[in-house]
């Protein structure tokens, strides 16, 4: 395999896929064995576990008692897993997703909106809309208002001409410099504005993720607002002690 960008188990995850959707490994077939798997690609044990537990996240695997892991489709199911394994990747979306614009205005922050952004009210903002998904927009995964500072706006005109991270674009464009982020994660429900957009009924509970980017002097420059529905997106992290 090539030089790693991505955890090892994501990479024999992804190969394994690849198989599996060209019917090298048909639905109903069984998997090689775990000892199969450690000795091709010379892994430990808990990366093959990993990765299958990855495939079986996505729900191309099954386990059955007594005969092993059998092969239970070929595509994903609606349902998204991101496993994070360091700070840069709870930041960011998989590079396999990408965010599309439908619209960007200039806005004013009313008393709601502040509060979101962490601002006071008043202050006038760029916000840059669209959906973020699978396969361009055929399986999305969440409606994002991307929120710059005015003097940001053509940002807008950037997103999706390269596959990085929005605020990885913005210090790309605009020499800015991340020093802080917090992140809020909460249930919420999804908004009529948006349902259909996401294929779902209005009011359909939802995970909502909020990310503040700050810079020099702690100014906030970039707040993300994703509307995950139910079932669409799931965060999964590993943290292990280093002795």
């Amino acid at each position: 395999m090539s030089q790693r960008s991505r955890p090892l188990y994501q990479e024999i995850a992804d190969e394994l896929l690849t198989e599996i959707r060209s019917g090298k490994v048909p639905v109903g077939a069984m998997m090689p064995t775990e000892m199969e798997l450690r000795e091709r690609f010379g892994v430990s044990r808990h990366t093959i576990r990993e990765a299958m537990r990855q495939l079986g996240d996505m729900g191309l695997l099954t386990r059955q008692a007594g005969l092993g892991t059998i092969v239970k489709a070929t595509e994903a199911r609606g349902t998204y897993t991101q496993s994070i394994g360091t700070l840069d990747e709870l930041l960011r979306y998989p590079p396999e997703t990408t965010l599309q614009v439908s619209s960007s205005e200039a806005v004013k922050a009313d008393s709601v909106l502040a509060a979101t952004l962490g601002c006071k009210k008043g202050e006038d903002w760029i916000r840059i809309s669209g959906l973020r998904s699978l396969d361009k927009g055929k399986r999305p995964i969440c409606w994002t208002d991307v929120y710059v500072i005015p003097e940001y706006a053509r940002l807008a005109d950037e997103i999706g001409k390269e596959p990085i991270p929005v605020y990885r674009l913005v210090e790309k464009l605009f020499g800015e410099n991340v020093n802080e982020v917090k992140l809020d994660l909460f249930a919420d429900r999804v908004p009529e504005a948006v349902a259909d957009a996401l294929k779902v009924a209005p009011g359909t509970p939802a995970l909502v993720v909020v990310r503040r980017y700050a810079g020099h002097k702690k100014r906030v420059f970039e707040v993300s607002v994703s509307i995950h529905p139910q079932d669409r997106f799931t965060y999964s992290a590993e943290l292990r002690r280093e002795w």
